[in-house]
Parts: structure tokens; sequence; C-alpha cells
């Protein structure tokens, strides 16, 4: 009998061990030390090395390709970092068709609540999701790809739908979890000890969700407009008003479209010009133990244990690295901060809070019980006894770490700046910086300013023959019809049409 108790605690015991040597091992922030270093030092091929080295398996996961392909893009390889995106918008995808199938299936995930956080598989924030179309359609651009970019401006759309659909079930989904368990503490601010300012911020609160940006929804506009489609253009212009209303360059987005359309139509010569500047990194994710009281059952019924539990904290960023102008030949261009990554990344965690809350909570409850089973059975077990149960006690906390996992290399701030320049070569410069060549032609040209440590990073779209939208067609074909000879002598439209087309 003794025999068997002893096999059955040690067997107890390895359950736990095993779960410790599994979550135990350093978190993200800590494996992408060395990459950002070297991004800050302006060594993005060292960044690559460094992200090639910690990520050796043959199954890459999300987080790599989103941090590769950024990595590429500041290395100006616009192709290989589009190609890279693709992959990470694959893997999204799967996550969506997931969410299409069985949304049920999706939100529960026995792995993280017998393990931790860290071993659920990582399908992105929604930011995240969202942010990956922007960087493919900025990859497009950066290409001369404006249709290409309108597919995954179109997609972008798509994939918010999918979220917000999403996320109602799973606020329902918590609720009736939260109630079947007896849980009382399902946010946040219910957590003794945990950082509320960090996520209870007044401009987070203010975000309508996570995902949906003004920059995103003005680059849409920009791009439609491009193209030839006011419409969609407008809706894109007014969705990013919307979200932030009062800066005077999306408004006038709005507001000089049809002066840019009637131009457009009169060939008036002219690049219209959108410059990006970007700006910092996304915050960082670090895991922070404070204990919470548990119901733990025992053989007397419910006992409420402090329990420490881990839980994701955001850490602050630099937002002095936000520039108010660009030097364009000689002159300033007032520039605008339009998007702010780390508020949406801090409303997103707070978004899924309860979730973690819940998840964690439960496998708290869980290792528990194990916990408690292996010490009483230690108890008689006199010294050794005594070794086992804090053995236990020891793998039970340390199988507890927070996901720290986030997209690391992404811009923190976006903004952005528009001018009407001359077809050639003009001098960029910012924050000090020495000056950039910049080319731009055709109609409209996107210029993307990446701000990264010491490094300046230059993306442009090169010389492109966009197709002529269809609004500027019909002026070639209607100067014959409104001669007066043409209207006295009907008979002789045809031929003036079809000379006309011949031209």
């Amino acid at each position: 009998m003794f025999h068997f108790k002893l096999n059955k605690t040690i067997r107890s015991l390895a359950l736990l061990g095993s779960l410790a040597l599994v979550s135990g091992c350093a978190g993200y922030s800590q494996n992408m030390a060395s990459t950002m270093d070297a991004v800050k030092a302006g060594s993005v091929d060292g960044a690559l090395s460094n992200l090639e080295a910690s990520n050796t398996g043959t199954e890459k996961d999300l987080l790599f390709y989103l941090e590769k392909g950024e990595l590429l893009r500041m290395k100006g390889d616009y192709a290989q970092s589009r190609d890279t995106w693709l992959q990470a918008d694959e893997k999204i995808r799967l996550w969506e068709d997931a969410v299409k199938a069985d949304s049920s299936k999706v939100l529960g995930d026995i792995g993280s609540v017998l393990i931790s956080d860290t071993t659920r598989r990582y399908d992105g924030r929604d930011y995240e999701k969202v942010f990956v179309s922007v960087r493919i359609a900025l990859d497009h651009l950066a290409l001369g790809d404006f249709d290409a970019a309108r597919i995954e401006v179109k997609k972008m759309h798509e994939r918010e739908a999918i979220i917000a659909e999403f996320r109602a079930k799973e606020l329902e989904s918590v609720k009736k979890e939260s109630e079947k368990k007896g849980l009382k503490a399902t946010s946040f601010k219910e957590l003794d000890g945990y950082p509320v300012e960090t996520l209870d911020d007044p401009q987070v609160k203010a975000l309508k969700n996570s995902y949906e940006s003004a920059f995103a929804n003005y680059l849409a506009g920009f791009v439609y407009e491009a193209l030839g489609e006011p419409s969609l253009a407008a809706a894109g212009y007014r969705k990013a008003i919307e979200m932030r209303p009062g800066e005077a360059t999306l408004e006038e987005g709005l507001k000089g479209l049809d002066g840019r359309v009637s131009q457009m139509r009169q060939n008036k010569p002219g690049v219209d010009t959108l410059f990006v500047v970007e700006t910092g990194y996304a915050p960082t994710i670090i895991s922070q133990t404070i204990p919470i009281p548990l119901p733990i059952p025992t053989e007397r019924g419910l006992t409420m244990v402090l329990t420490a539990l881990s839980w994701p904290v955001l850490q602050p960023v630099d937002s002095s690295v936000v520039p108010s102008n660009l030097i364009l030949d000689g002159k300033p261009q007032p520039l605008v901060l339009i998007t702010n990554a780390d508020q949406m990344a801090r409303r997103a965690l707070a978004d899924e809070m309860p979730s973690i809350i819940i998840r964690s909570s439960v496998r708290a409850i869980a290792k528990g019980v194990v916990q408690k089973q292996v010490q009483d059975k230690a108890a008689s077990l006199g010294l050794a006894g005594a070794l086992v149960g804090a053995a236990a006690s020891v793998a039970a906390v340390g199988t507890e770490k927070a996901d720290e996992r986030t997209w690391r290399t992404l811009p923190a701030f976006y903004s952005v700046g528009r001018a009407m320049l001359p077809p050639g070569t003009h001098a960029l410069s910012l924050a000090g910086r020495p000056a950039k060549e910049i080319n731009v032609s055709g109609k409209h040209s996107v210029i993307v300013i990446r701000m990264a440590g010491n490094g300046l990073y230059l993306a442009q779209n090169p010389a492109q023959n966009l197709p002529e939208p269809e609004i500027m067609a019909p002026k070639v074909v209607e100067q014959p019809i409104k001669q007066p000879e043409t209207i006295n002598k009907p008979t002789k439209v045809k031929p003036k049409l079809k000379e006309v087309k011949k031209i």
C-alpha cells in the first residue's frame, strides 16, 4: 500500500514537473531581445540572423513570419517581404476558416487549461491580423502594384467583419463560463496588484475596437482613388475621419476628392503623393505574478485559496519619436499622427483579459487539486514526503507563465502627410537624419519612411502605368459629339467616333 501511494505521488509530481519544463522556458520578449537590439542599432541583417537562429525548427509559427516580413521590408526586399507575410496570412486564414466552421471549438482550448497560455497556437492578436493585410498592401505599393494592394484592402475589411463576429461570441461565452465556474474576477480591474492604468486609459477606452485603424482606412481610400473609384475612396476617407475627428489632413482627403478627380480627368500635371511615416515599436508584454483567491475543492467542500497566477502586462512605449513634420526640398511638410498601435495593443489585451482570467483560474483550480492530492499523500512519508510536497508546490507555480507573444517589430505610430508634387526627384529628410532622394511619377505615389533606432528606411513605389480610370475615358469621345456640324449631320457621328478611337 505504501509502495502504491508513493508511485502515485511520484506520477503526479512527474506530471507537474513535466508541465514546468514545458512552460518554464524564456518568454518571447526575452527571446526577441537580441533581434530587437540589432534593429535599434540599425543592423537589419544582424536582426534577421538572430531571428533565424532562435527559430531553428522546421515548422515556423505565425510570429516568425510576421517578424521576418517586417525585417525584409526594412531591408528593401519587398517581394520577399510580401511572400513572407503571405505565409503569415495563410496561418491567419486557417483561424478564419476555423471560426467560420465552428467558433465554439476556437473559443475552447484544453491545452491552455492544462498547462499555460504559452502552449496555445498563436493566431495573432486582432490588430495584428488586420495589420498583416495592411503591410502586404504597402509591399504591393512599393512594387508598383495598386491592383494587388486593392485586393489586400478588400480582404482587410472582410477580416475585420470576421473578428467582430467572433469577439461578440467570445464575450457571451466568457459570461456563461464564469457563472458556471462561480468565478467572480473576470476583469483586470478586479485583480488586486495588476497595473490597471496600463489598460484603463481614456484614449484606449475611446477606441471602438482593437483592430480598425484610421491609417488602414485612409490608405484604402488613397488606393481606391488612385484606381479611379471615388465612391469607395470617399468611404475609406470618411471612416478614417470618424476614427480621428478634427484632423485637417484627413478631412481634406475627403473634401478635396472631387477636385482631385477633376484634375485627373483634365490630365493636369502633378503627382498626388502620400507620405507615411512609421516610428517606434509595438509594446512588449511581460509576465507578472499576482495572487488571486480561487475556490479549491477539498473533502470539506470548496476552500478559498490565495493562488499565485501570472498575467500579461504591456510595457510603456516611447511616443517622443513621433515627428510633426518632414523636410521636403528644404521646406517643412506637416505630418499628423493618425494611428497608435500601442493603444490598439492595450485595447486588444483589455478585451482578451476576461478570457485569460477564465482560462488561468480554471487551470489553477485543476493544478490546485493535483497539488493538494500530492501533498496529502506525501504527508505520511516524513522528510521524503515533505520534499515531495515542496517540489509539487514549486512545479505548480513553475508552470504558470503569461503569454508574452506579440509582433515586436511592428511600428507603433503611423503619421501621414500629403502633397501634390511635380514629377521627378525630390530631397526628403526626417528628424535630423541625412536627406534621402525620392522620385515620384505617374498620377499617384506612396512614400513610406520607417524610423527604427538610428536607421531611416525608405520605401516608394516605382514608376508605373496605372490603368486609366474609367472616369477619364469619356472625355476623349465626347468632344467630337459636341461639334455643331456633328449635331446637324447625325449620319456622320459614327465615322467620327471610329476615327477618334483609332487615335
